[in-house]
C-alpha cells in the first residue's frame, strides 16, 4: 500500500499535520485512523488527540470508534483479540523469575561460564532482561547457535561458550512456558506474522485503515518488523523530528536517531516496491512565541557552531541557580502558586495546573522534595513513580514471619512480626467489641511482653515450649523483689497465643510432601490467624479517612500475594516441596512488585522524567537538576553481554535482528533529550540547577544549559534562600506555607538581634486572622521557647517526694551531678527499659555479696584471714559463690553460654579478690570486723540510725545505704576505725568533687561509722583512720611481672586517709627500709621512719580537716534535700574541666531533656578542679563566717 513521512524540525507544528491527514483519511465513511504512540504517555496522548480531533471534526456526536490511539503492544491485542492466537495466559516478573530459576536448577552442572552466577542476587533478573532486548531486536535462541572450530581461541572462544550457555538457558526456559500454555511468543510477533499472512488483509480490513506512528525517533527491531508488514499492506505515516532528509553528519547529528529511522524504513519500503509517498512537511508553528523558535534554532545550529541571535529569550526562558535541591523545589512551587493564582486576575488565559509540568532526570533526589513542598503550597501533582510494596505492613509480615523459622525464634523477629498488626488472637477479637479495641489492646499486651522479653532474654525455645514463662524481678537498688504475677499472666497470654497460632505453623508447612499442599498450608494459615481480615479493616478506615489510594494499597498487596501463590502452584505444584525455595521466592516476589497507578484526569501539575519528555508536552515547564554531573547522563553497561560481544552477535544476525548497546544509545540520545526538553513549553520554561547538593560542592549548570547561555543575553538568576532582605512576593504561597517562613526568618531575628520586616510582620498578622491562625499561634510558641524546666511548688515536690526525704547517698550525687535528671528519675520515677544482662548496679551487688560472705563466713567458723592455708581459701570461695548463685535472683547467670561464661570471670574475680584480701591481711594490722553494715532503713530491713539531718519543713533527711566493710585496730591503747567502699572499677577520692557534692560516699560511711561506733565496735571515742576504696577486679597483667608484690599492688586502697604518724605502723607492719607498702601510700625511709609516698601526700588528711570535710558533707545533703523539697529544678549537668566528663554522657533520659550547649540557656555546671589546700581554706572562711 503505502508509506508516508511527516518531517519538520522542533519549529514545526507536527500535531496539526497529523490531524489534517487523520481528518483528511477520515472523511470517507468506512476510514479509520490508528495513532500509534509510546507507551509511557499513551493515556494524555490518546486524551489529547483525540480532544483535537474532535474539535477539528466538530460533530458533537463524534465517537472514537473510527479514531483510536494505541501503544504498539495494545494494538496487538486489539488485533489479535478474536483470532484465538493468543490463547497462552500471561504471567508476571515474578513468574518469570520462579521458572527461570528452575531452569537454571537443572541446568546448572551443565555451565561453565555461568555455574558461579546461578546463585548470586541479581543474576535471574539479568537473565530475563536479556532475554527481553533478545525479543525486542527480534532475536530468537536459534540464533545462537555458533558453529566453533579448532581454530578459536581466546576471547572468540568465550564469546561463543557464552552464546551457547544463553541459548541452552532461553531454549529451555521457552519450553517450561510452552509446557504451561504460557505465552512464549511476543504480540508483537504474533501480530506481524498474523498480518502478514494471506487473508488477513481482508479480515483486518487493513486497506481502509490509516497508521499515523507519532512520539518516537526510533523503533526495536520488532516494531520495525511490524512497520514494513503495515505499509505494505495498508497506508503508514510515520511522524519524525527531522531538520532535513540528509544523513551527512553521522552520530554527532542532533537529529541522527530519527533520520536513520527515516532512511532505513524507506529504503526498505523502495525496495520492496511499496508505494512511497511524498514526504510531508509539517506548517510553521503559529502558537508560539518567537521567543521559542528563537530558542529551538539556537540550540540547533550551537550543536554545529553556527549561531547568530536575533530575537530576545528572556520572556520565554529564565535560568535559575539555587542553593541546594529542597530550596530548588520550595522556589519552584511558590512560582507555581503564583502564575496559578495570578492567571485569574491578569485578564490572561485562564492557567491551570494541568498545564504545568516538572521535569527531573534525579527521582530519587528530588520526589521527596516535590512532595512536601506542593502539598504544603496545596499544589495538587501526579507523581509518575511506581511506588513497590516493600515497605507495606504484609510483606513486613513475610518477611518476619520467615526471620522466626531462619533464626529461630529472636526477640527482634518475634515483635517485628507482631507489630504488623496483622496477627492478632482470635480470642481478642472475639472478646473486643471492635477491631480497633482488639488491636489496641493486643498493641499494649505486645509492649508490656516485650519489656519482659527483654529483660529476661527470653527466646528461641522460651516462645516454643509447653512451660509458661516464670517471671522473677528484683530491684538491685532497693533490694527488694518486685511483684510480677499481673505482668507474667499477661506476658504468658501473648506466647501462648503466638505458640499455638504461630510456633505450630512451621511443622505443618513443613511436612508438607508437594508444593500444591504447602500453598494450601500457607493459605489456610493466613486465614486462620485472620491476616485477610485485618487488610480488610484498614481498607474500609481508609476509605472512612478518605484516603483511597492507600485503600486501594491493601487489596492490591493481598491480591498479589493470591497472584503469587497461584504462579507457585502453576510453576512448582507438582514438585516436591522446598522449603528455602518458598521463602526465597515470596519474600523477593513481593517486595518487588509495584501497586497499580491511577491514570490521572484531573486538574494536576504533572511530575514527568525528563528524558521522556516531548516538544509542546506542557504550556509551562520547570526542569530542575540540570547541573553538570546529572546531564547529559553518565550511562554503565551492567547487562550479561559486553559492548563488545554485542558487537560480535550483531555481526552474525540476519536483517531484521539487531540487539541495541543500551549504553551507547543513551549517550548518543542525550542532546535530543536535551532538545524535546527546551521545547517542551509552548509559552514559558524554567531551568535550574542546585549549587551543592549531597556531597556534591560548587557545581556548575549542564554543558547544555551554559551552551544557551554563552550565545545569547540569557543570564543566571542566582534564587537565594529566604532571608531578611528578600521579596516577600517571590517567597509567599499560602499561608500553611507562611507559617514555615516566619517561623525561619524569628530564628534569623534572634541570631542578627534585629526585628522582622514590616512587610513580614503585616503577613503575620495576617496569617493569625486567618483559619491557620491557631496553627500558627502554637508553633510561633517555640519561638520563644527555652529549653529550661520550671521549678514546681513545694506543695508540690512534698508531694512528690514526701515530707520526709528517704535517700541514698548516690541519690544525693545525681541530685549534685544533674538536678534534672534527679527529678525525672526520683520525682517522676521514670526508669530506662530493662535489658537482659549484667549492669553496673548488678555486677557491683554480685561483689558485694560474695566478698560480704566470704567474710562473714570467716567470722562465723571463726577463722583467721591470715591463718587460712590456699586450699581453706578456695574451698571457702567455692562455697560461697556455690550458695549464693543458688539465690532465685542469680538464676538468669545460667540461662545462656554467654552467661555461664560470665559467671566463670565473676568467680575467678572472687577468687583472685579474696586472695588479695588474705595479702592485705597478713600486711595490715587494720581487721574486718564488720561487712555490708546497713544504716537507715532499705526494703524494710532496719540497721544502724546512720544519719538524720533535720529540714526546714519540720521534716528530715533520712539516709539510708551499706558501709562494704568496717576495719579496726588498736595503736598505744586508741581505737582506730577505717570504711572501705568496694567498687568494680577504678577509684580514686577527689576532694574538689567531694566539695561539690559529687562524692560524698566515702565521707558520709566514715561519718557514720565515726558516730555509731559503739553500737558497731563497742568502743566509743575512735579515732578514724580513714576511708578507702577498694578496686575488685582480676587485673591483666604481663606475665614476666605477674609476682606476687606486683599483683598485690594492684589492690592498693586509694581514698582518704588519716594523717596520723602512730596509725602508719598499723596500715603496713611487714614494711623494711627504704620500701614502699603495696596496701597503704606509705613507705619506709632509708632511716626507717615511717611516711606518706611523696606522690600521695594530698591523700592524707588530718582528724580537724577530715572533721570539717565531715562537716561540709553533711551540710551539702541537707542543702540538696532542702533544695529538693523547695521545688528546684536545674538543668545544670556538671562538666568537670579535669578529665572533660560530662553528666550527659551518662543519663539515661538525654531525648527527655534536650539538653543542647548550643542553646544559650543550655550551660554546663562547670567543675574546675581545687587544690586541697584551697578546699580547706575555703571551709576554714565558710565556718568562720
Amino acid at each position: 500500500m503505502s508509506l508516508q513521512f511527516i518531517t519538520g524540525d522542533g519549529s514545526c507544528d507536527h500535531e496539526k499535520m497529523v490531524l489534517d491527514l487523520a481528518c483528511e483519511w477520515l472523511e470517507k465513511e468506512h476510514n479509520e485512523v490508528f495513532f500509534l504512540v509510546p507507551n509511557y504517555n499513551k493515556f494524555e496522548r490518546e486524551q489529547e488527540i483525540l480532544s483535537q480531533l474532535k474539535n477539528r471534526q466538530e460533530k458533537e456526536n463524534f465517537s472514537t470508534i473510527r479514531g483510536q490511539v494505541y501503544s504498539f503492544n495494545r494494538l496487538a491485542w486489539y488485533f489479535l483479540q478474536d483470532s484465538g492466537q493468543i490463547n497462552g495466559q500471561s504471567i508476571s516478573d515474578t513468574g518469570s523469575a520462579m521458572i527461570m530459576r528452575k531452569v537454571l536448577d537443572a541446568l546448572t552442572e551443565e555451565l561453565v561460564i555461568f555455574r558461579g552466577e546461578v546463585n548470586k542476587e541479581g543474576f535471574i533478573a539479568k537473565l530475563l532482561e536479556l532475554y527481553q532486548e533478545f525479543q525486542l531486536g527480534n532475536i530468537s535462541s536459534d540464533n545462537l547457535d555458533f558453529s566453533s572450530n579448532n581454530q578459536t581461541t581466546g576471547k572468540r572462544k568465550d564469546f561463543e561458550l557464552k552464546m551457547y550457555e544463553i541459548k541452552q538457558i532461553f531454549a529451555v526456559y521457552e519450553e517450561e512456558l510452552t509446557k504451561r500454555k504460557l505465552q512464549v511468543e511476543q504480540p508483537l510477533t504474533m501480530l506481524t506474522n498474523f498480518l502478514a499472512s494471506e487473508g488477513s488483509q481482508e479480515k483486518a480490513m487493513l486497506g481502509q485503515k490509516l497508521f499515523i506512528i507519532t512520539g518516537f525517533s526510533n523503533f526495536s527491531m520488532q516494531e520495525q518488523e511490524l512497520l514494513k508488514v503495515l505499509f505494505d499492506k495498508s497506508q503508514v505515516c510515520i511522524d519524525l523530528y527531522i531538520d532535513s532528509i540528509y544523513a551527512d553528519n553521522g552520530p554527532l547529528d542532533l537529529f541522527f536517531d530519527p533520520k536513520q529511522t527515516y532512511h532505513l524504513l524507506k529504503n526498505f519500503a523502495q525496495s520492496q516496491q511499496d508505494h512511497v509517498l511524498f514526504d510531508k512537511k509539517a506548517p510553521q508553528l503559529t502558537q508560539v512565541s518567537t521567543s521559542y523558535l528563537e530558542l529551538e534554532r539556537c540550540f540547533k545550529q550551537t550543536s554545529i557552531g553556527k549561531y547568530k541571535q536575533t530575537h530576545d529569550l528572556n520572556d520565554y526562558v529564565e535560568i535559575w541557580k539555587v542553593e541546594n535541591p529542597e530550596e530548588e523545589i520550595q522556589q519552584i512551587a511558590t512560582e507555581i502558586r503564583h502564575l496559578v493564582v495570578n492567571s485569574f486576575t491578569n485578564g490572561n488565559e485562564r492557567l491551570y495546573y494541568r498545564d504545568i509540568q516538572l521535569l527531573t532526570l534525579n527521582s530519587e533526589l528530588y520526589y521527596p522534595f516535590i512532595s512536601s513542598a506542593f502539598k504544603e503550597l496545596g499544589i495538587p501533582f501526579y507523581l509518575d513513580q511506581d511506588r513497590t510494596m516493600e515497605q507495606h505492613p504484609l510483606v513486613e509480615f513475610i518477611h518476619a514471619l520467615f526471620a522466626l523459622d531462619n533464626y529461630y525464634y529472636r526477640t527482634s523477629d518475634i515483635f517485628r512480626f507482631l507489630r504488623t498488626e496483622l496477627y492478632i488472637p482470635n480470642d481478642l477479637q472475639n472478646e473486643a467489641s471492635d477491631w480497633q479495641n482488639a488491636r489496641d489492646t493486643f498493641r499494649w499486651m505486645v509492649d508490656l511482653t516485650e519489656n519482659e522479653a527483654l529483660a529476661h532474654n527470653f527466646h528461641g525455645a522460651d516462645w516454643t515450649r509447653q512451660e509458661d514463662w516464670r517471671l522473677f524481678d528484683f530491684d538491685f537498688e532497693q533490694e527488694e523483689i518486685i511483684d510480677t504475677k499481673n505482668i507474667e499472666e499477661l506476658s504468658n497470654q501473648v506466647r501462648n497465643n503466638f505458640r499455638n497460632d504461630i510456633v505450630s505453623f512451621f511443622p505443618r508447612l513443613k511436612a508438607a510432601t508437594s508444593t500444591r499442599e504447602a500453598i494450601v498450608i500457607f493459605y489456610e494459615f493466613l486465614q486462620e490467624i485472620g491476616v485477610e481480615k485485618q487488610l480488610l479493616h484498614w481498607r474500609e478506615q481508609e476509605i472512612e479517612w478518605g484516603n483511597l489510594e492507600y485503600a486501594r494499597d491493601h487489596e492490591q498487596t493481598w491480591a498479589s500475594l493470591m497472584d503469587l501463590l497461584d504462579e507457585f502452584v502453576e510453576i512448582y505444584g507438582s514438585d516436591p516441596f522446598d522449603f528455602d525455595l518458598f521463602k526465597e521466592i515470596l519474600s523477593s516476589g513481593l517486595e518487588n512488585l509495584t501497586f497499580g497507578k491511577i491514570p490521572t484526569a484531573i486538574d494536576q501539575v504533572q511530575i514527568n522524567p525528563l528524558d521522556l519528555t516531548r516538544p509542546l508536552q506542557a504550556k509551562i515547564t520547570f526542569a530542575v537538576g540540570l547541573d553538570e554531573t546529572s546531564f547529559p547522563r553518565t550511562a554503565e553497561n551492567k547487562s550479561l553481554i559486553s559492548t563488545e560481544e554485542r558487537q560480535q552477535l550483531n555481526e552474525t544476525l540476519q536483517e531484521g535482528q539487531y540487539l541495541k548497546d543500551q549504553t551507547e544509545e543513551t549517550i548518543r540520545k542525550e542532546p535530543f533529550v536535551a532538545y524535546n526538553m527546551l521545547l517542551s513549553a509552548s509559552e514559558k520554561l524554567y531551568l535550574s540547577y542546585p549549587k551543592n547538593a549531597d556531597s556534591k560542592q560548587n557545581m556548575k549548570m549542564s554543558p547544555y544549559i551554559a551552551r544557551i547561555l554563552n550565545w545569547t543575553d540569557l543570564t543566571v538568576q542566582e534564587r537565594y534562600s529566604l532571608d531578611l532582605t528578600s521579596d516577600a512576593r517571590n517567597y509567599v504561597g499560602t499561608y500553611k506555607s507562611l507559617i514555615r517562613q516566619l517561623n525561619s526568618l524569628y530564628r534569623q531575628v534572634q541570631e542578627e538581634k534585629t526585628s522582622l520586616p514590616a512587610v513580614w510582620q503585616s503577613l503575620k498578622d495576617l496569617l493569625l486572622s486567618s483559619n491557620y491562625g491557631g496553627l500558627a499561634q502554637r508553633v510561633f510558641e517555640s519561638q520563644a521557647h527555652r529549653n529550661v524546666p520550671v521549678n514546681i511548688s513545694p506543695e508540690l515536690a512534698e508531694q512528690l517526694y514526701g515530707k520526709d526525704i528517704y535517700s541514698s547517698i548516690s541519690q544525693i550525687e545525681t541530685f549534685y551531678d544533674y538536678q534534672y535528671d534527679y527529678f525525672l528519675k526520683y520525682g517522676l520515677k521514670l526508669k530506662e527499659r530493662e535489658i537482659f544482662g549484667l549492669d553496673s548496679a548488678v555486677t557491683g551487688e554480685i561483689f558485694h555479696e560474695a566478698l560480704d560472705n566470704f567474710l562473714k563466713a570467716i567470722f562465723q567458723e571463726d577463722l583467721s584471714l591470715t591463718q587460712m592455708t590456699e586450699n581453706q581459701r578456695q574451698s571457702l570461695v567455692e562455697r560461697v559463690l556455690e550458695n549464693m548463685f543458688g539465690q532465685e535472683r542469680y538464676v538468669f547467670m545460667q540461662s545462656s553460654a554467654r552467661m555461664n561464661f560470665i559467671r566463670y570471670r565473676l568467680k575467678k574475680t572472687i577468687e583472685r579478690v579474696s586472695w588479695g584480701l588474705k595479702k592485705q591481711a597478713e600486711k595490715t594490722r587494720l581487721t574486718p570486723v564488720q561487712t555490708e553494715v546497713l544504716f537507715g532503713e532499705i526494703a524494710g530491713n532496719k540497721g544502724i540510725p546512720g544519719l538524720k539531718i533535720p529540714l526546714s519543713n519540720g521534716g528530715n533527711l533520712y539516709l539510708r545505704g551499706k558501709i562494704d566493710r568496717i576495719d579496726t585496730t588498736t595503736v598505744d591503747g586508741k581505737p582506730w576505725l577505717a570504711v572501705v567502699d568496694y567498687k568494680s572499677s577504678a577509684h580514686k577520692f577527689d576532694i574538689t568533687d567531694s566539695y561539690y557534692g559529687l562524692a560524698m560516699q566515702l565521707l558520709t560511711y566514715l561519718d557514720i561509722a565515726l558516730k555509731d561506733a559503739v553500737e558497731l565496735i563497742g568502743q566509743k571515742d575512735v579515732h578514724g583512720a580513714g576511708a578507702y576504696y577498694f578496686h575488685v577486679y582480676d587485673p591483666i597483667m604481663d606475665p614476666k611481672k605477674a609476682g606476687e608484690q606486683e599483683r598485690l599492688k594492684r589492690y592498693k586502697y586509694d581514698g582518704l586517709f588519716a594523717d596520723e604518724p602512730e596509725v602508719f605502723e598499723a596500715f603496713d607492719e611487714t614494711l623494711n627500709k627504704s620500701q614502699y607498702s603495696s596496701v597503704f601510700p606509705i613507705q619506709m625511709d632509708k632511716n626507717e621512719q615511717l611516711k606518706k609516698s611523696a606522690k600521695s601526700k594530698e591523700k592524707f588528711y588530718t582528724a580537724e580537716e577530715m572533721n570539717a570535710l565531715m562537716a561540709h558533707n553533711r551540710k551539702k545533703l541537707k542543702e540538696a534535700a532542702e533544695r529538693i523539697l523547695s521545688g528546684e529544678i536545674k538543668m545544670n549537668p556538671s562538666y568537670k574541666m579535669k578529665d572533660k566528663r560530662r553528666a550527659t554522657q551518662y543519663s539515661p533520659f538525654r531525648s527527655i531533656s534536650a539538653f543542647d550547649p548550643m542553646l544559650e540557656e543550655n550551660d554546663y555546671h562547670r567543675i574546675h578542679p581545687l587544690s586541697k589546700e584551697e578546699i580547706m581554706k575555703r571551709l576554714e572562711e565558710e565556718n568562720d563566717g
